[in-house]
């Protein structure tokens, strides 16, 4: 008979990097023990899992945290921890950890960001700068942000401590790569005999389909970090207006979400260097996203974060891509001994950025391709889905045995 693992999570199965590696990993989870899936979203159910919508699971932390009291004593969601042998926490539902616990079941919670270290749940690079001043940083990244979310992180700054309580009293906790479990236990010693380290799985269909290359005779760089600022959005402008004044020929493609600020600001590059064809197209669907890294050169990843995993980098790579990206967090880790680790840069410096683009424009197109299949064969080993698979079925088993 299967063991029982029930995933809790507010977030469901779609959305960003996290949601996709909670579906993933519930891929692999299925074909070894029964799942139930407790949910706060109604989206497409995966084959082979029990759903249950919870409405209670709420995406927003506070609210989620203060229905937590109404959720430990809900019949039906008593009912299906009892039948539990694992609660696996893919995201934020750690007020239920004690309850769980008072049950006598096991409890895995599965970190993609530094929520028990952070109010914002980033880290900005290089952590051992800015390790003694996460508070205010936090502040600071919430004040450029509105009046609404500054007086926010003023009153609620401490909520990481809160949930770093709920984490201690948790059987594992997975981290997605070295540098985020370094972090994590550089803070929180405490977790040190119980964290594990899995990196996040990968797309079978970025596995198991050759990329396709259909590079123009212009460079054409991908940016899809939106007008965020710890994705280093001000750092490529930076590196445009640089670009546009030395006549660098070059194509820019921009995805995700931009205000009407920002977009009036690229429109504006746009128009002021003819060198430089700079064009929004903001979010996209996934399918559309892969046609744009067919004639992307590269893809620019300029953040500022100390990165836990990164699956844009890792979803460049696959589909032979090159990375430009700084040296932050764990793209260090999964690139620093890779064919791409000559086009990384010092996190903030826009000054190293333009160099490392105008290497990229006088590349040849056959360069770049075999590059881009070299990239693919080294990040595949390095993350090979059957060793991704044993990991988190072996920690899976470990706490049951």
């Amino acid at each position: 008979m299967k063991r029982r693992i029930v995933v809790i999570t507010e977030y469901g199965l779609f959305g960003g990097g996290a949601e996709l590696a909670t579906r993933l990993i519930i891929d692999i989870l299925k074909r070894y023990f029964d799942i139930t899936l407790i949910t706060g979203r109604r989206e497409k159910e995966p084959k082979g899992v029990e759903c249950i919508y919870e409405p209670l699971l709420v995406r927003r932390k506070m609210l989620l945290w203060l229905n937590s009291e109404i959720l430990c004593t809900k019949t039906r969601l008593h009912k299906y921890i009892k039948e539990a042998d694992i609660v696996y926490l893919p995201r934020y539902a750690f007020p239920i950890i004690p309850w769980v616990k008072q049950l006598g079941k096991k409890v895995i919670v599965h970190l993609h960001d530094y929520i028990p270290i952070s109010y914002t749940s980033v880290i900005l690079a290089p952590y051992e700068k800015h390790k003694h001043r996460i508070v205010q940083d936090d502040i600071f990244l919430e004040c450029t942000k509105s009046f609404k979310h500054c007086l926010g992180a003023n009153l609620l700054w401490w909520l990481p401590k809160l949930a770093r309580k709920w984490i201690l009293q948790a059987d594992k906790v997975i981290c997605v790569s070295k540098r985020h479990a370094e972090i994590v236990l550089d803070q929180i010693p405490e977790l040190r005999d119980r964290v594990e380290i899995i990196y996040n799985p990968l797309l079978p269909k970025l596995v198991n389909n050759e990329p396709r290359k259909e590079l123009e005779d212009v460079p054409m760089f991908l940016y899809v970090g939106g007008d965020s600022y710890v994705k280093g959005f001000h750092i490529l402008v930076q590196a445009l207006k640089q670009l546009g004044k030395q006549g660098i020929k070059a194509k820019f493609i921009f995805t995700n979400r931009y205000n009407s600020k920002s977009c009036m600001l690229l429109k504006r590059l746009n128009k002021m260097y003819r060198n430089l064809e700079i064009e929004v197209v903001g979010r996209v669907e996934y399918n559309v996203l892969i046609k744009l890294h067919r004639k992307a050169w590269a893809l620019v990843f300029p953040s500022i974060l100390e990165e836990t995993f990164g699956y844009v980098i890792v979803e460049a790579s696959l589909l032979g891509t090159l990375p430009i990206t700084s040296r932050v967090g764990s793209s260090v880790e999964l690139l620093g001994d890779t064919i791409a680790a000559k086009y990384m840069f010092s996190p903030g410096m826009d000054t190293e950025l333009v160099r490392v683009l105008i290497n990229v424009t006088q590349l040849s197109i056959n360069e770049l391709k075999g590059m881009g299949l070299r990239l693919r064969s080294e990040v595949l080993n390095k993350l090979k889905p059957s060793r991704i698979e044993e990991r988190t079925v072996q920690v899976f088993n470990s706490i049951t045995e």
